[in-house]
């Protein structure tokens, strides 16, 4: 049954057309990813404490600190080419895309290779200017998560070191203005004990900036001193279950459609299964955690998580490396609900992270 509710989930997330163009993805993705990510860089505009990238290159190695060139980028799209080709979905960073100045540039290298291939983005909204949602407006971007993680300055400000909430609002309006509908706007809320009692009042103040989709967020904890932060458990959260049940009941309400993290751990196992990770370098990796040594924290565990490296697309083929035995194997753990080991303290592994939200939809 739990299985069931899981595919039903993600119909009403993506809709019947987008779920079966995923499904068909799915079963040929022994041959080629559904989605591309590449890391076009290391660096962010923000410095938050609770943020992984605030520590690359300090605790956390990177093989190359700040952005990658364009040309670099055209090397590393051009050998690609033909996974571009069969993906429905191509991503710019774990980060901040529109931090980098070329950004517009490959996404029309990638459109050269695949017209009809998506750009959804996700931002903390500084960048925004006019000049650039118009160059968003010129692409095939369906949809923008923009993370704001409160209802007021003294909440937003204390989760996002470095952020200016009022300059926030005023560019989330603009970018409503100037788009008319075009691109979806979706807000991201990570939920903890800090402001989860916002949330209550969330769909109020984002429907009134234009949003039309709530994504709520756990916490994944880096440290151990970030461990007090998260809202889920082995065995739930009951009273957070209450507020989760009065933001759907408000959501219904306003027409917004709502997504939910479980706050109850599960080994269920992330989305990543049909999703190629390239790196700064052009390494392949399951994910940007493992990527590099990233410290993970889980209920009072901890760990430093080894790279683990499939192969690099700059100096073998591409396809090959994505149908090899290990990786291959790898993935289908993840989508069979098999945890692999290096997996085994992140917490989107088990439901309570954006993998495996349950959708409200309107």
């Amino acid at each position: 049954m739990s299985t069931f509710k899981h595919y039903i989930s993600k119909v009403r997330q993506h809709g019947l057309r987008k779920s079966a163009e995923i499904a068909l993805s799915r079963l040929s993705n022994k041959t080629y990813p559904s989605t591309i990510n590449v890391e076009i860089m290391t660096v962010c505009n923000l410095k938050c404490r609770h943020c992984r990238v605030t520590y690359h290159d300090s605790e956390i190695p990177v093989q190359s600190m700040g952005f990658m060139e364009f040309d670099k980028f055209e090397e590393i799209a051009a050998r690609i080419q033909k996974l571009i080709k069969h993906a429905n979905v191509f991503q710019f960073s774990t980060i901040e895309p529109m931090f980098h100045k070329d950004l517009f540039k490959m996404m029309d290298v990638v459109s050269s290779y695949n017209p009809s291939i998506s750009f959804p983005m996700l931002s903390n909204g500084l960048t925004f200017t006019e000049k650039k949602v118009n160059e968003l407006l010129a692409r095939n971007v369906p949809v923008i998560s923009i993370s704001i993680d409160g209802t007021t300055k003294e909440v937003v400000e204390s989760f996002k070191t470095g952020i200016d909430f009022d300059k926030l609002i005023n560019k989330i309006k603009m970018f409503r203005e100037k788009t008319h509908g075009k691109i979806s706007m979706e807000a991201v809320f990570v939920s903890t004990r800090q402001n989860i009692h916002q949330l209550v009042d969330y769909p109020e103040f984002v429907e009134k900036l234009g949003f039309d989709t709530i994504n709520i967020n756990g916490f994944l904890a880096n440290h151990a001193d970030m461990a007090n932060l998260y809202l889920y458990s082995e065995i739930g959260n009951n009273e957070v279950e209450e507020i989760y049940q009065c933001v759907i009941e408000k959501c219904h309400k306003l027409g917004l459609k709502l997504l939910i993290p479980s706050l109850k751990t599960e080994p269920i196992g992330c989305g990543l299964s049909s999703y190629m990770y390239i790196g700064e370098a052009g390494d392949v990796s399951p994910c940007v955690f493992l990527a590099r040594q990233t410290p993970l924290e889980l209920f009072s565990k901890t760990t430093v998580t080894d790279p683990v490296i499939w192969g690099n697309v700059l100096k073998q083929d591409p396809l090959t490396l994505w149908n090899e035995k290990n990786y291959s194997t790898f993935r289908n753990k993840l989508s069979s609900r098999n945890i692999p080991d290096p997996c085994k303290l992140c917490a989107d592994a088990y439901g309570v992270i954006c993998s495996n939200r349950t959708v409200e939809d309107n």
